[in-house]
């Protein structure tokens, strides 16, 4: 009986000792949920940019440049020639993608042309969005981020 008491006042000395190692896992949860909630929306939305943008140059390396695609002389053979490439009008592929880019966004910050590039061949733009964090830490000053992606692509071939 002795024995028996020993170990009940060894219990009631420790009573109540769980509840700040509940409360310590419980905010550490809360800060796991509070920073993969906030990594997984700006990977979505950086992957979002990336196809937005992918497919507005995609629509304009079709802006073909008929010039030099019926009156360019043959170059079949020559080291370094775009022969096979179907040649792009800059001009028109740059308001093309601009105009596709635009009509995509339906967030509230649009994604905004850093840059755009053009060899006739191929295209290439830096893009960048301003994306609103689920969970914006206020007292730091982070409640969104920006993503910058710069894309290219390719005219198909002949």
């Amino acid at each position: 009986m002795n024995r028996l008491l020993s170990r009940q006042t060894e219990f009631d000395s420790e009573k109540g000792s769980i509840s700040p190692l509940i409360m310590l896992y419980f905010t550490i949860a809360m800060l796991m949920a509070f920073i993969v909630s906030n990594l997984a929306s700006t990977y979505v939305a950086r992957r979002d940019l990336i196809n937005k943008t992918e497919a507005a140059l995609s629509i304009a390396t079709q802006e073909l440049d008929e010039w030099v695609y019926y009156y360019r002389l043959p170059t079949n053979g020559l080291p370094g020639s775009n022969s096979d490439l179907v040649p792009i009008n800059c001009s028109d592929a740059g308001s093309t993608f601009s105009r596709e880019l635009s009509a995509m966004d339906t967030k509230a910050s649009p994604a905004r042309i850093m840059s755009y590039r053009c060899d006739g061949y191929s295209l290439g733009a830096v893009v960048e969005q301003e994306h609103r964090l689920p969970f914006a830490a206020s007292l730091l000053g982070v409640d969104s981020f920006t993503n910058r992606v710069d894309v290219n692509v390719q005219s198909t071939f002949r």
